[in-house]
């Protein structure tokens, strides 16, 4: 254990120090901001991004499934299907048989969830200018970037850079 820990930064070895611990925090800053911003619209962080990527995967002419949607989210299927489930039962999606696939649902935005989602990508949008904006255009980019070069290469089942949602 002594050769592990004489290896290892001493700021590693606090964790208020530590990489790994601050980007947590700040991921968690970040969604309680978001929620925060997202409070009128009754959405919770998740259905956000569940509808953003919706309309997405969409505009790339796919017709998108709840799958394809946890998969490109990164999130279990069994948490994308409660959510989307929560989304329909509050009439934003609907689902249906996937036209590729009858095994598969697919998942369009209503009318209602299409409005909402427009009000509430500005909420977020605005409040993700107030949190990241801090950083300046140059660093903020930066930081973009290297988001982009840990999640490409982290052996996650997508490159971000490639299906990018803002």
């Amino acid at each position: 254990m002594d050769d592990v820990h004489s290896q290892l930064a001493d700021a590693e070895l606090q964790p208020h120090r530590s990489f790994g611990y601050r980007l947590w925090m700040l991921r968690h800053a970040w969604t309680r901001r978001l929620e925060a911003a997202l409070q009128g619209t009754e959405l919770t962080h998740m259905q956000f991004f569940l509808l953003r990527a919706t309309v997405h995967v969409a505009s790339l002419g796919e017709v998108p499934s709840q799958t394809h949607l946890a998969d490109w989210l990164r999130i279990d299927r069994m948490t994308a299907s409660k959510v989307l489930r929560n989304l329909e039962a509050k009439g934003l999606i609907a689902r249906a048989v996937h036209p590729n696939d009858p095994r598969a649902n697919s998942v369009v935005l209503t009318t209602d969830g299409a409005a909402l989602l427009q009000k509430a990508t500005l909420l977020a949008a605005t409040e993700q200018e107030r949190f990241f904006g801090r950083l300046g255009a140059a660093r903020k980019a930066e930081f973009s970037e290297m988001l982009d070069e840990l999640l490409t290469n982290d052996g996650c089942r997508n490159n971000p850079s490639s299906t990018e949602i803002d």
